[in-house]
């Protein structure tokens, strides 16, 4: 693993970074194999691999529900333990907490034809608070290995900089603003052709790089997101179901005012 100071500045700098290999593999593979089943049972996974799925970003409402009803159950394990949490607490320089509901699984299907760049899905999860300043990390944690082009998050790389003003500002509004620069007409933009390779979004805004980072990594690998980043679901091109666990992990002062940000924001 890197030292933490390198963490650090990724997430200053670039508003995301991987620790490879954070959560040991023994609790992931029984996390992993508990989802394979469930996807068995509906229909989703067999001997002869994942069956695609049409439709974007499309997982049935049964097989999700299944998902939910596993994530709460006493079978699956707690991989945001005291250990993953105080590291996210050492990235942040803060105490932090889990944001209800916890613990969510982040399943995306293959069957996608071609894989770009989406230009419409862009958000972020939790608005961002002014002079509170930043409000803490979103994790995502690889529970099987996930390759290029299949379904991993996209973050948009040094959005975390931009429009930290006075005010509250929620996701469709940062959006709009966001939307005033080159660098995001162009990523908004239905017309434009589609970005298929990452090296096209390389780009600048004033003092602050920008590109879109593809959060992929091998089995127990944990991505940290700045929780004012920039990022968007990404269609799945590959054979095999992309499986992640995502948890926010707000800084633990400001965690009531994410639930609950200043009235009058816009949405």
């Amino acid at each position: 693993m890197k030292e933490l100071i390198e963490y650090r500045r990724d997430l200053e700098t670039r508003g995301v970074t991987r620790a490879d290999s954070l959560i040991p593999k023994s609790d992931v593979l029984l996390a992993r194999d508990l989802i394979y089943e469930i996807a068995s049972d509906h229909g989703h996974y067999s001997s002869n691999g994942w069956r695609p799925t049409d439709g974007r970003f499309v997982v049935d409402k049964p097989f999700r529900a299944a998902l939910k009803s596993l994530i709460g159950s006493s079978r699956f394990p707690n991989l945001i333990g005291k250990p993953l949490v105080s590291f996210a607490g050492e990235l942040v320089g803060a105490p932090v907490t889990a944001l209800p509901p916890g613990q969510q699984i982040l399943f995306t299907p293959p069957g996608a034809a071609s894989w770009s760049v989406p230009h419409d899905v862009w958000h972020i999860d939790a608005a961002r608070l002014g002079p509170l300043g930043p409000s803490g990390l979103q994790m995502f944690a690889c529970l099987d290995d996930l390759e290029p082009q299949g379904g991993g998050t996209l973050v948009v790389s040094g959005s975390h900089r931009l429009f930290n003003g006075s005010d509250v500002i929620r996701s469709k509004q940062l959006k709009r603003l966001l939307g005033e620069k080159a660098y995001f007409r162009r990523l908004f933009d239905s017309k434009r052709d589609p970005i298929t390779c990452l090296e096209e979004t390389v780009g600048a805004d004033e003092h602050v790089d920008l590109e879109v980072v593809e959060l992929t990594g091998d089995i127990g690998d944990v991505w940290f997101m700045d929780l004012r980043a920039l990022h968007a679901p990404a269609p799945n091109a590959s054979r095999k179901a992309r499986i992640m666990l995502t948890c926010r992990l707000p800084r633990a002062a400001v965690a009531s005012r994410l639930l609950h940000p200043e009235a009058g924001a816009s949405d």
